[in-house]
């Protein structure tokens, strides 16, 4: 009996000494592994286009199917060409407003610095007015100053945290060479991944799990790219028709910051209204105005329709997710929190029918219980290609 927990113990030694070596080269390796995920993004994005041009064109009595490798070549090819037309559209307006928004930055810091100062001051004579007792006085403004010290340091950390990652530019030359091997090769990495498991049964689940992953991070990726798209569209013409200053840079960065589920568009939020307060505080109020608007549309109508029957999570559950994102890996974790939660979901509802379905052995007979499954697998399989073919 000793014997016997000795090796229990042993065992669970072991097997939570492999889990933290794992998790310290997971780490040690996170910006490789984000460059992986970022080409598997990649992959989503443009398989709907790949499988459209993949498509048999029929002359006469012959089919002509042009292959992946030169579908996905093509594919490039035109994503190129449409970047190349848009930043030829964008790029005058956009290098002269971020060169004027580099003059005005330190005018900027500096009539920041005076207004904080004016609010000190009008703070300062208030309490006196109203006769505050000195040590409160105090108590208030040490706990203000502590307050903007706390927001300073975040900010701070916060840019230079994303700053950092700009040494890493450079490797997003590997991004189509890696979605490349990854796209054409898909099909033999899942038929390989399946050979391991041990009984056709498993393997039809595995299929079928695999479908409905690919099914989620499609939703998710294309509704994110989708909303980045519409979000800056949107942003630049409506601040342009408002007349706030340097519409297109801020349409810019309202665009790229809507990937990052929840930070990102306070931060842009923030961002435009502060800048907009240079011009007039009434400009900054309908800014504001617009924002809300715009959110509301964006999370309430149109963001819905974009995922369809993707990743659905309760508000709770997101904000909790990224949360835990920010805790772990920083701007990173935020940025992989929602995807990682969905597929926990997947496999946790696959988890669960797989359950179930073992537990018919206990009641029905081995050729009824394998006729549920396949019942089942079809169900399944059915609503995973529908969610596909509603998210591409």
């Amino acid at each position: 009996m000793v014997r016997q927990w000795t090796r229990v113990i042993v065992r669970v030694i072991f097997l939570l000494a492999g889990l933290i070596i794992a998790s310290w080269l997971v780490y040690q390796i996170r910006t490789v592994l984000l460059l992986l995920v970022l080409s598997i993004f990649f992959c989503y994005l443009i398989a709907p286009i790949v499988r459209l041009i993949e498509q048999p064109v029929y002359i006469g009595r012959y089919e002509f199917r042009l292959p992946r490798s030169l579908a996905i070549i093509f594919v490039y090819v035109l994503i190129g060409a449409a970047f190349f037309a848009v930043l030829q559209l964008v790029w005058p307006p956009l290098s002269q407003q971020v060169t004027q928004l580099a003059k005005d930055l330190p005018g900027y810091s500096n009539s920041a610095q005076s207004s904080v100062k004016k609010i000190f001051n009008d703070a300062n004579s208030w309490m006196k007015h109203v006769k505050l007792p000195p040590q409160w006085q105090d108590a208030i403004f040490t706990r203000v100053s502590d307050m903007a010290s706390s927001v300073a340091e975040w900010l701070t950390q916060s840019l230079a945290g994303a700053l950092g990652y700009l040494q890493y530019l450079t490797w997003l030359v590997l991004l189509p060479v890696l979605s490349f091997f990854l796209f054409k090769d898909a099909a033999s990495f899942e038929h390989n991944l399946l050979a391991l498991l041990p009984n056709e049964r498993l393997q039809k689940r595995a299929h079928w799990l695999l479908m409905d992953i690919s099914g989620t991070l499609a939703a998710y990726i294309r509704a994110q790219i989708t909303a980045c798209l519409v979000v800056g569209t949107v942003m630049m013409i409506g601040l342009t028709l408002i007349g706030a200053p340097y519409p297109v840079v801020l349409g810019a960065i309202a665009g790229l910051l809507e990937f990052i589920p929840l930070i990102g568009p306070l931060l842009a939020a923030c961002v435009i209204f502060l800048l907009t307060l240079t011009v007039s505080f009434k400009t900054a109020l309908i800014v504001a105005l617009f924002l809300v608007i715009l959110r509301m549309l964006e999370d309430y109508v149109i963001y819905p329709r974009i995922v369809g029957r993707g990743i659905k999570m309760h508000p709770m559950v997101v904000i909790i997710a990224i949360l835990a994102g920010a805790e772990i890996g920083g701007l990173v974790g935020i940025f992989l929190s929602i995807p990682a939660v969905g597929l926990v979901m997947v496999f946790y509802n696959h988890y669960l029918a797989y359950r179930g379905i073992q537990n018919l052995h206990v009641v029905v007979s081995e050729e009824q219980a394998d006729a549920l499954v396949e019942a089942e697998l079809s169900v399944a399989g059915s609503e995973s290609r529908e969610k596909d073919h509603s998210a591409m």
